[in-house]
Order: C-alpha cells, then structure tokens, then sequence
C-alpha cells in the first residue's frame, strides 16, 4: 500500500472480534480504504492496547472471551482519558434492545452482522472525521 505522508503508527480503528475470518475481513476493507486498522481476538486485549495507545475508534462485538463489547464500550465511553475514542458495536443479535443498549453504553453506532462492505465504511467513515 502506498499512504505516504499519512502512513503513522497510531492506530485509527481497534477491531475486537474472537471470529478470526469476519475480524481479517474487516480489517482488509478498512486497510483498503487507507484505514490502520488492528485487529484483537478478545477484549482484556484490546483493553491493554485502547489504555496504552488509545485508537480513534474501536468497533467490537457484542459476544467476546473475557468481558462483553458491551462492557468494553462502558468501560471505554465512561474514561474522561478516552472520551475522544469513539466504539462501534457490531453484532449478529441486532434486535432494537440491544441497538438501544449499546447507545446507553455510549456507543456512536451499531452494525448488524453480517455487514456489507458499504455498511462497514458508512458506519466508520463519519466518526473518524477530524
């Protein structure tokens, strides 16, 4: 890939998900897209990384080893240091419940699995804007 003046090191999106094919696939649409996307099998993982060197965004999925998206997304909408990162929750279950949980956790947006790759970038595209 040639990004040239904006290859950095930080990290723009954080992907959480245990599922290795829909986690690889995520982060090959948004790599295409010029996106530096890293992708993490669980959420103490992801959590480490979101303290040490927080991402622009995060998308996660709701079931995950360890603790839940969702409480990864509490844990993360709740920290004054990471106000500025945004999460996304993706999820198979996309019942209105959930959609509504995942907003009062603080969550910026919910994609429902399977996503296509329109869905993903249009959910991604608008909260990674400066």
């Amino acid at each position: 890939m040639n990004g040239g003046a904006d290859v950095m090191q930080k990290t723009d999106i954080l992907i959480v998900e245990d599922d290795t094919l829909v986690g690889e696939v995520t982060r090959a649409i948004l790599a295409n897209k010029g996106f530096s996307a890293r992708l993490v099998p669980n959420s103490l993982a992801a959590l480490a990384l979101i303290k040490s060197s927080p991402p622009k965004l995060i998308l996660a999925d709701i079931m995950l080893p360890g603790i839940s998206g969702l409480q990864l997304c509490k844990l993360v909408t709740s920290n004054p240091d990471l106000a500025q990162v945004k999460v996304v929750i993706m999820s198979a279950k996309a019942f209105e419940t959930e959609i509504a949980r995942a907003r009062a956790l603080g969550a910026s947006a919910f994609l429902a699995k399977p996503f296509s790759k329109e869905e993903l970038l249009a959910a991604v595209t608008p909260l990674l804007k400066p």
